[in-house]
């Protein structure tokens, strides 16, 4: 076509091609859904808003029309929940080649999966349908033999070199690249948005209008109806809920900022807590970096006391949330709890699954098989296993206490005798196994990182001291950590050694966590209100209580909270509100207020 002739959505739509970057993996299996000769039928596409679900079914629909299917592109956020019309609507848009391209699928809610079998039964073999959406697909996205005919991509961020190629393509002047590419996170929203910005750049002095900006790309106005204060909360902790909140902008009444946020369109719930747009949430970190440093280590110092505090309590959620604040990618990897969608951690493996995981990967055949075997017999409430998302298992754990170890045999025997060398009688010391399957070095490496988070939950026991393995064949376990030594001893089979001492793994993350913003504790009196009996804790929790509280009625009262709960044993509930008289609502604010004005600077 003469370039005079040309249509304006022609040359979008070359434009779009010339900048799209990257994706090879994604791209790989769009190209095996259009084979002819591959059984794939259905593709789900997923992953956070702005990471590129939409500049990747452009792509698809790019590829599909090189490969004779004709492309036809659905909002479902325009279409009905009602699933007769949504089909409708659908099927008058089909031909027998055709590739359906819906986009935004979590509008539809639980009719996706009719709609999902509607179109399965609907539609010729020579059809091909892409969902995109925020959340992965239930587990009947695999039922009645589905994963013969369905795939299923998730879209992560644009690693560094094709991160650098976009903002290449898109003119970003080398100098600015370095600061860009720490700010944006391989974001394609944030990297996107960022090269839209003349002058401005993460981390100097534009990033308030990036950040502007960004919200008025994702919600339609530059502002948004919510306190600062309450967005910076959000943007430091990932995830807030009303317990954070209060802790991170105390003397403040925050029920209605916390109603507000929830109200957001950029504000997703899981649970009682509520996430930022991640990369809004980078966003007005960046701003905070550059025009508030100070507060910005103040809140996250805050953030961090208050996690921990309700690790240290039992709350092992918090411990996980905790982790995630980690943004060292070497960090991350050894000791973030992100969740997977490819792999997740379940129960005690059946004795039948046992037999059938050490036939198929050798283990049957090792020297000390019958003594594996009889590990998970006794201490079947310590054993779980790592599994990808279709069940298959790539690891199996069994992790015990030192104090309840038992002579069961040679792995049993050394790893006594290592906590003997290294952890003498200390009740946070766990000794065990990990059996990896035979594939993948991602299986090992994704199922290693999540099994410790695993391990802390199953436990109840965030302050977890040391972690002592032996691994049966240490040839298919992940790479050693920083924290990970060998014992060294006369140990019969050799034993590696996760110290977390003295702080334990919630204090190690905590330190971790602030060191990355170059602070450190300002105090350890957070470490006074360990659940344990240790002689030396009490006394200074003692000495500390004299020091924070007077003796007018208030006082009294505040001090008596941290009595009931951390001075000798720990009084349940009920006891505690019959003592104070006071309610279930009154005790939490209470013991709150005390906790707080024990740990604080």
């Amino acid at each position: 076509m003469a370039a005079g002739s040309q249509r304006m959505r022609a040359v979008a739509e070359v434009a779009d091609a010339e900048r799209f970057v990257g994706r090879r993996a994604e791209l790989a299996v769009v190209a095996e859904l259009l084979d002819d000769g591959s059984p794939s039928r259905l593709l789900h596409v997923h992953g956070p808003g702005g990471i590129g679900k939409s500049t990747l079914l452009r792509a698809a629909a790019r590829a599909g029309r090189a490969a004779g299917l004709e492309p036809v592109g659905f909002d479902a956020r325009t279409l009905s929940v009602e699933v007769e019309h949504a089909v409708a609507t659908v099927l008058a848009g089909a031909g027998p080649r055709s590739l359906l391209l819906i986009d935004e699928i979590d509008a539809l809610g639980s009719a996706l999966e009719r709609l999902r079998d509607r179109l399965l039964d609907e539609l010729p073999a020579t059809a091909r349908v892409v969902f995109a959406g925020r959340r992965p697909p239930g587990p009947t996205w695999w039922e009645g033999g589905l994963d013969v005919v369905a795939r299923c991509q998730r879209l992560a961020p644009l690693d560094e070199a094709d991160a650098r190629e976009l903002l290449a393509v898109r003119g970003m002047p080398a100098e600015r690249v370095r600061d860009v590419l720490v700010w944006a996170g391989g974001s394609p929203l944030a990297l996107t948005v960022a090269t839209m910005s003349p002058g401005n750049r993460p981390g100097g002095q534009g990033a308030g209008a990036l950040e502007e900006r960004l919200t008025e790309w994702l919600v339609g106005e530059p502002t948004l109806d919510v306190s600062r204060d309450v967005l910076e909360v959000a943007s430091v902790s990932r995830r807030v809920d009303a317990r954070l909140l209060r802790s991170a902008l105390p003397g403040r009444s925050t029920r209605e900022g916390l109603r507000k946020l929830a109200a957001l369109p950029v504000v997703e719930r899981h649970g009682d807590e509520y996430a930022l747009h991640d990369v809004l949430a980078a966003a007005i970190r960046a701003r905070l970096r550059t025009e508030a440093p100070a507060r910005e280590a103040e809140l996250l110092r805050r953030v961090s006391a208050h996690l921990a505090d309700r690790a240290r309590r039992g709350d092992m959620q918090a411990l996980l949330r905790l982790s995630q604040l980690l943004e060292t990618p070497e960090l991350r990897a050894a000791f973030a709890n992100d969740p997977s969608d490819h792999y997740y951690a379940d129960g005690a493996p059946s004795e039948a699954e046992v037999a059938m995981f050490g036939a198929e990967h050798g283990f049957d055949r090792g020297t000390d098989w019958q003594e594996l075997l009889a590990w998970l017999r006794r201490w079947p409430q310590h054993a779980f296993v790592m599994r990808r998302r279709e069940g298959h298992a790539v690891m199996v754990v069994c992790m015990v206490p030192v104090a309840e170890l038992a002579d069961v045999g040679p792995i049993a025997q050394s790893l006594q005798r290592a906590a003997e060398l290294t952890t003498p009688g200390d009740p946070r010391s766990f000794g065990g196994f990990a059996l990896f399957a035979d594939g993948p070095a991602q299986d090992a490496v994704e199922s290693a990182r999540l099994s410790s988070g695993a391990l802390m939950v199953r436990s109840g026991l965030g302050d977890v001291q040391t972690v002592m393995l032996h691994y049966p064949e240490p040839n298919r376990r992940p790479p050693v950590s920083s924290v990970t030594r060998r014992v060294e001893g006369e140990l019969a089979r050799p034993v590696e050694f996760a110290d977390l001492r003295p702080l334990g793994a919630v204090g190690t993350i905590e330190a971790l966590v602030l060191a990355e913003r170059g602070l450190t504790p300002q105090h350890d009196h957070a470490a006074l209100l360990r659940e344990d009996r240790d002689p030396a804790r009490i006394a200074a929790l003692r000495q500390r209580l004299e020091a924070v509280f007077g003796d007018d009625h208030d006082e009294v009262r505040l001090r008596r909270a941290i009595e009931l709960v951390h001075l000798g044993e720990r009084a349940d509930e009920a006891a505690c509100l019959e003592e104070l008289h006071v309610s279930r609502r009154t005790w939490f604010r209470l013991l709150q207020a005390a906790r707080e004005r024990v740990t604080a600077g």
